[in-house]
């Protein structure tokens, strides 16, 4: 704290410099008196905002009192009016009463009076002259001026003596005060009066912000106590009248019930008389609603305008003309001058109720009082109520025909059903880090359940790595659920952890938080256990990229996320404008089987601001192609609405150009943009259990119905490698989104081999399904991916259209499997899954297979599991081949071949499957399945169904097993 000086030391260092200034000290204390000056300048400050914070206060207070003794005078002249009524009546004890408790409120409103008069004058009065008087302006200015001026004279001097003492060769490096005493006089004289002048006018204010302001508050509270005791006077001498007045008002009482008894004896005697039932009085009986409203003659329609009577609310309670009019469920009433606003009632919230009493009158019940209207006549009277209730009755059905479409399932049952449904996708039972049971947090940008321990790192991490919600705290919009829908756990770390070949790394339930918190970052911030899966030149990476957002395949997406590639860098292949990023095209492309796309990629990519090279941002390709549904994803994703294109047009411009009013009302109100938006997507709840199976409708073999198990993808090595493990990032291309585009709306679709890959030998077409009644049966994986995302030379399997027919299921767990077309391919040197045929007797060759019965058969027979055609060498060269495979179904080669059916499961197997030959490696996941290496020879011995054959390996009688039927060819015996 700064030394400071007081104002008797003031005093006396003054005196002193005034008596002797070359030996007076007083020049060492100014730094103590501007000090000083300064810390009283703060306290004032401190007070100044107390005291204005009072006078508000005590202004407010005055304020109030004057509205009480406003409303003090309204109830005294009320008291003064009631009384006089009485004395208009004769009733002069009453009046007298009335006008007695009229002069002791007149009593008490003078003591009110009295006390905010003081209130005002003493505290009131007081702080506004301190505030606005004392306290206002600045003036510590005069000081702050002394003592710039003394500094400034100060310096100049020393500045002249250190240059004379120069002059002569000397060096001063100080002044004494003695030596300039004399010169600096007048400047120190006016310091010493304008700090004097400054502390008598703080003398002041103290003063009055103090003592005066206190002894204010003593006058003050004095009227207070004056207050109270004219209160209690007055009060002590009403008590006296009151005390009177209670026997006279009981004798009075008991006078009435008297003659209200007599009167009740009276009309019972004439009720008795004149035999009556009692009629119901409809001023006592409460108004109750009725379930079935009155129904009017539909003849007379909903809108009718013309003149009624209408009985007014004053005192006369007279009938007045007023234009009524009723049209889209409102009634109008007009009142006698036209600058009045008419009256507009919602006859949804009123009842109209005929008059009983008068068949020209009805009353019309609002929810604020009642009107009673008169019509010319009975029928127009009736007329007027069949039209006010036929209105009421279309607004009714108007309301709600606008309620939603979906009957019983409103948006929270329908966003519970997905998160029950996301629930149960594989891998969703557990945390996706932890493996922690029935996780209940979601990340919403990357479509995995988690725990709430799991949850912690991962807000720790950041929203630009993962946003988590919760499924039962948060109230969650189906556009939070597009991405858990079609991810899951078990897809997500397919590719995340595919390098995580060392359980013990990845954590448990019991693990500690500092483990867990280590695994979490190495896995989501340093993608650690990702492992290679699109790889090639930069141009083939955006060219798949490219493909999978057109094949709406969101695995490849998600492998390019894990893999840090960059989602927002220009396509290659522009389907409008030059400078398309993969979210220009996932808008253009989007429809309600595609959303989850434009999703993941609005989350995680850096693309909402990139344009094209016309200036278009994916705002704008929304509002270009009517895309209200990503509108609604880029605007939760805080979007920029304000950028412009070449055209100077912003996406709000454009919609309203267009005249696409539904992204134009979304644009314009951004800023209340509902962050938990709804969308229009194709979830396909329940599809499951869309068919019935074919064991059902053909062979009804048992009664019993049989769950279903998919093989693992273990059995199926995309990489080729048959100890390569099945969480490779490369099999997740084995199945696409649910969602595929294409005017069936399937998610199955029959498999293609892209030309631009060739099949290994150790690779195999996705499993079919095995009947294993002790598997526990869950939902399908998604179809295979139309493209591949790998460059040449690794194996990927496309996705086409789905065909027009469609087999059955066998269980209810189990998918829809299509059946296939006889596809060809463009190319007949590459290797393709083609379809198994019987070869003919006499040898003929596959182009006379192809013969115009083969449509025919096409309807009569079943469809087989494909086998993949082996064109190498050491092949026998009588085994059955052909040339078509595989192609898209818009070929016209497409429908030229159809394979005969396979035999039903259950049948003697023929003598021409007694020997086949292995293409693939297949590693058993079952202990009754066979393990065996591509080119081995197997002997069939039976069927287990129509796609899984038993067999042993020539020569080797112990291996033995099931085996898929697509694996192998048949061997011409």
């Amino acid at each position: 704290m700064p030394d400071l000086i007081s104002v008797q030391e003031f005093i006396c260092q003054t005196q002193e410099d005034l008596s002797s200034p070359t030996t007076s000290s007083f020049t060492s204390h100014m730094g103590k008196c501007r000090s000083t000056a300064c810390s009283l300048d703060e306290a004032l400050d401190l007070d100044r905002t107390v005291l204005q914070k009072l006078r508000k206060a005590v202004k407010a207070e005055h304020t109030t009192g004057q509205d009480l003794i406003s409303h003090l005078e309204a109830h005294i002249s009320a008291q003064e009016r009631y009384s006089e009524n009485f004395r208009n009546n004769n009733d002069e004890k009453l009046a007298e009463a009335y006008v007695t408790f009229a002069l002791f409120s007149k009593e008490l409103l003078e003591a009110v009076r009295s006390v905010l008069l003081s209130l005002y004058h003493n505290i009131n009065f007081s702080l506004d002259s301190l505030i606005k008087g004392d306290f206002k302006g600045d003036f510590k200015k005069p000081f702050e001026k002394a003592w710039k001026d003394y500094e400034n004279k100060l310096a100049k001097i020393e500045k002249e003596k250190r240059e004379l003492a120069k002059q002569y060769g000397m060096v001063r490096t100080e002044v004494m005060g003695g030596e300039i005493a004399e010169e600096m006089e007048k400047e120190r004289r006016m310091f010493q009066l304008q700090m004097c002048e400054y502390l008598i006018k703080v003398n002041e204010i103290k003063t009055k912000k103090g003592v005066d302001l206190l002894q204010n508050n003593i006058n003050h509270c004095n009227s207070q106590f004056n207050f109270f005791q004219a209160c209690l006077k007055a009060t002590e001498k009403h008590k006296q009248f009151v005390e009177n007045l209670i026997p006279q008002l009981q004798s009075m009482k008991a006078k009435q019930d008297e003659e209200k008894k007599q009167l009740c004896s009276l009309r019972d005697q004439l009720k008795a008389a004149l035999q009556l039932e009692p009629k119901e009085n409809s001023i006592c009986k409460p108004v109750r609603y009725s379930m079935h409203q009155l129904q009017g003659n539909k003849q007379y329609g909903t809108e009718r305008s013309g003149n009624l009577f209408k009985k007014s609310d004053g005192l006369r309670k007279v009938w007045q003309k007023r234009k009524c009019t009723v049209r889209n469920g409102y009634l109008t009433i007009s009142h006698s001058t036209l600058h009045r606003t008419p009256v507009k009632l919602n006859l949804l919230t009123c009842q109209v109720k005929p008059n009983m009493d008068d068949k020209k009158c009805f009353d019309l019940i609002s929810h604020n009082r009642t009107y009673h209207f008169l019509a010319e006549d009975e029928q127009e009277c009736s007329i007027w109520i069949s039209v006010l209730s036929n209105s009421k009755e279309e607004a009714l059905n108007v309301a709600f025909k606008q309620a939603p479409d979906r009957e019983g399932c409103s948006m929270v049952d329908l966003t519970g059903a997905i998160i029950e449904e996301i629930k149960r996708m594989p891998g969703n039972s557990t945390c996706c880090d932890c493996s922690a049971s029935d996780p209940a947090w979601l990340s919403i940008n990357l479509g995995i359940l988690i725990c709430i321990e799991c949850s912690g790192i991962h807000r720790e991490m950041g929203v630009h790595h993962s946003r988590i919600q919760s499924l039962a705290l948060d109230k969650l919009a189906t556009s939070e659920l597009l991405l858990a829908k079609n991810i899951g756990n078990s897809r997500f770390n397919d590719i995340v952890e595919a390098n995580l070949h060392n359980a013990d790394l990845k954590p448990t339930t019991d693990s500690l938080m500092t483990f867990r918190k280590d695994f979490i970052i190495a896995k989501y911030v340093d993608r650690k256990y990702v492992a290679q899966g699109i790889t090639g030149s930069p141009v083939a990476r955006l060219k798949d990229l490219q493909e999978a957002v057109e094949e709406k395949n969101i695995y490849v997406l998600l492998q390019a996320y894990a893999e840090k590639m960059d989602l927002s860098e220009p396509v290659l292949e522009p389907c409008q404008e030059s400078g398309e990023t993969l979210l220009h095209l996932a808008v253009l492309i989007c429809d309600r089987t595609s959303l989850h796309i434009v999703d993941f990629l609005v989350q995680n990519s850096d693309s909402l601001v990139k344009q094209t090279a016309k200036g278009n941002t994916p705002l704008h390709y929304c509002s270009l192609h009517n895309k209200p549904e990503c509108i609604k994803l880029l605007l939760r994703a805080k979007a920029n609405i304000g950028i412009t294109n070449e055209a100077g047009e912003t996406a709000l411009d454009i919609a309203r150009r267009m005249n696409h009013a539904v992204c134009e009302e979304l644009l314009a109100q951004n800023d209340q943009f509902n962050m938990r938006a709804h969308v229009e997507y194709e979830w396909r709840l329940g599809q499951e259990d869309m068919f019935e199976s074919d064991d059902d409708l053909d062979e009804k073999l048992s009664p019993v119905k049989k769950d279903h198990c998919y093989r693992p993808q273990s059995c199926y090595n995309l990489l080729g490698a048959a100890s390569q493990s099945w969480k490779n990032p490369a099999n997740f291309l084995k199945g696409a989104s649910p969602a595929s585009q294409d005017k069936y709306h399937d998610i199955y679709a029959i498999p293609h081999v892209s030309k631009s890959s060739p099949v290994s030998p150790s690779t195999g077409p996705p499993l079919p399904p095995r009947n294993i009644p002790r598997a526990p049966s869950f939902p399908p994986p998604p179809p295979p991916s139309k493209r591949s995302a790998f460059p040449e030379g690794t194996t990927a399997i496309k996705i086409l259209p789905p065909p027009l027919t469609i087999r059955h299921k066998r269980t209810s767990s189990e998918p829809s499997p299509c059946t296939p077309l006889n596809l060809s391919s463009p190319t007949e040197d590459s290797k393709s899954f083609s379809l198994p045929r019987r070869c003919s007797p006499e040898g003929a060759s596959p182009r006379s297979l192809n013969s115009g019965s083969s449509e025919t058969q096409e309807a009569e027979d079943s469809w087989q599991p494909a086998a993949l055609k082996e064109q190498e060498p050491s092949f026998e060269p009588n085994q059955c081949t052909r040339e078509n495979h595989w192609s898209s179904p818009h070929s016209p080669e497409s429908l030229d071949d159809v394979p005969p059916p396979l035999p039903k499961r259950g049948h003697s197997t023929k003598s021409y499957l007694r020997r086949v030959r292995s293409l693939f490696d297949c590693q058993a996941d079952h202990e009754d399945e066979l393990t065996f290496q591509a080119g081995e020879i197997i002997v069939v011995d039976g069927e287990e169904d129509s796609n899984w054959w038993c067999g042993r390996i020539e020569g080797q009688p112990h291996r033995k097993g099931v085996f898929p039927a697509s694996f192998v060819y048949i061997l011409h015996e």
